[in-house]
């Protein structure tokens, strides 16, 4: 009886001592997250938190707050997006595939694909009503027919991708690290695109071009995750360029101290965790830039279907200025970095180590991985930009020497006229949608009227001429 008694107490005890501990848990959760809310509240003096839910997965802001605001509708999925993206390229008819004494053994008909369907990617695929007929299969395996500028077995490798792995091929004997290993395109595998935008400081911002970034990738990106500075409420403009279908996060800090990439990033994958019960996963894809770089979404898409891990990489971009129509004659500049999640924490969330952890470029002299519109603002904002920017300022060259001279809205306007950078002195190359593969996104060309101050120099006196001779 004794031994017993003192077993029941022993039971007791250790019950009690685990009730305790998982109280001590608990409380020290609670401090936890109190402690991370406050941190958010330093970080931002006006992130807007969330508290509820409309029927359509729009998220309601707290009534009093201006700052952030966080937008979560409802996506298809990924088999959907797969099916969107490819087509099933059926063969011919059985009696049509092959001539009557052209016999295909049964187990070459299973090891060359013959029986299998074989799937398309829709936009690199030339004539998608065609059917697979007779070849060779002991010679040539099956494959889509691909339209110019794309590669592969199932047309889904854009140039710009197909030049890059190229480059890496030999890097990688070199270096015996791989930056992108690829696995074949599937409905159940397709990473998400969180797309970390930096616009800096609202003031210097141009709406036109913002629009065309988002636009752009509205079909690729899952997430945008827009980060920028501003004492005033500007939400209402960014929500507009979004829409209402597309998921995305936004911060608006008080400084530009208080809005670095690691506590923007910080902040996002919180507030997706918290809001959207979207937690961010080290296969996903994570893709930065910043307020004047238009990516391309090929390559984006591609990486998203075939990239089972990317190791940090940079693009290289079109170095236009002023707008689409003027190229500096360095032609490229690099620009922004993509990289699988998991390589995050190993830089801390410090997108500029990232990039200096980038190996080769996505794009070459040829063949671009966006564009980097520089001083693509009206004059007079340009202006206030310079003003703001003592660093821009010591690289802008006044008209003349004289005692009296000024840069104002006029000499900006000339110098964008006669494509001469801001320096006064660099003669920038003349681009014209006719003669040059790149001049623009896809996007800016088949909505003209949208985005006509990007695509046509307005200051230029032989266009006007042009245009007024065309009316």
């Amino acid at each position: 009886m004794g031994r017993r008694s003192v077993t029941k107490k022993l039971v007791l005890w250790s019950v009690l001592v685990v009730q305790l501990c998982l109280i001590g848990c608990i409380w020290l959760l609670q401090v936890d997250y109190s402690q991370d809310r406050n941190t958010l509240g330093q970080t931002s003096s006006r992130v807007n938190f969330v508290t509820s839910r409309d029927g359509e997965g729009k998220i309601s802001p707290d009534k009093g707050s201006s700052g952030g605001d966080i937008h979560c509708p409802r996506r298809q999925d990924n088999v959907n997006r797969y099916e969107a993206d490819f087509y099933r390229m059926k063969p011919a008819a059985l009696n049509e595939t092959h001539p009557p004494d052209y016999n295909v053994p049964a187990y070459v008909d299973a090891e060359m694909g013959l029986t299998a369907n074989l799937w398309c990617y829709r936009e690199g695929t030339l004539n998608e009503s065609r059917q697979i007929n007779y070849v060779d299969y002991l010679m040539v395996s099956p494959h889509c027919d691909c339209a110019s500028g794309w590669h592969g077995r199932d047309c889904g490798q854009p140039e710009i991708i197909w030049r890059a792995l190229m480059t890496h091929s030999g890097a990688s004997k070199r270096s015996g690290t791989t930056p992108i290993q690829l696995v074949e395109a599937s409905s159940g595998y397709l990473h998400r695109l969180f797309y970390m935008l930096d616009l800096g400081a609202w003031e210097h911002i141009s709406l036109e071009l913002l629009e065309l970034q988002i636009q752009s990738l509205l079909d690729v990106v899952d997430y945008f995750l827009i980060y920028y500075v501003s004492n005033t409420t500007k939400q209402r403009n960014l929500k507009n360029i979004l829409g209402s279908q597309t998921n995305y996060v936004l911060l608006q800090c008080s400084s530009a101290a208080k809005c670095t990439s690691s506590l923007a990033y910080s902040y996002f994958r919180r507030q997706l965790w918290l809001q959207c019960s979207v937690q961010m996963q080290a296969q996903d894809l994570l893709l930065h830039g910043d307020s004047q770089t238009v990516f391309a979404p090929a390559a984006l898409k591609y990486l998203k279907y075939y990239a089972r891990d990317v190791l940090p990489l940079r693009f290289r971009v079109k170095y236009n200025v002023y707008g689409l129509f003027w190229q500096h004659p360095n032609k490229t500049l690099l620009s922004g970095v993509i990289s699988s999640l998991g390589h995050m924490h190993s830089v801390h969330a410090d997108i500029s180590r990232l990039q200096r952890q980038a190996g080769s470029p996505l794009g070459d002299l040829n063949h671009y991985g966006g564009w980097s519109c520089e001083f693509c603002l009206p004059p007079e904002q340009i202006i206030l930009r310079l003003q703001s920017s003592p660093h821009q300022q010591s690289a802008v060259r006044l008209p003349n020497d004289t005692r009296n001279a000024h840069i104002d809205a006029t000499y900006i306007q000339q110098l964008i006229g006669n494509g001469v950078h801001m320096d006064s002195f660099t003669q920038l190359l003349r681009l014209r949608e006719q003669s040059e593969k790149y001049f623009a996104p896809k996007e800016a060309l088949q909505h003209s009227s949208r985005y006509g101050q990007l695509l046509v120099n307005l200051y230029d006196v032989d266009v006007l001429e042009d245009l007024q001779d065309e009316d």
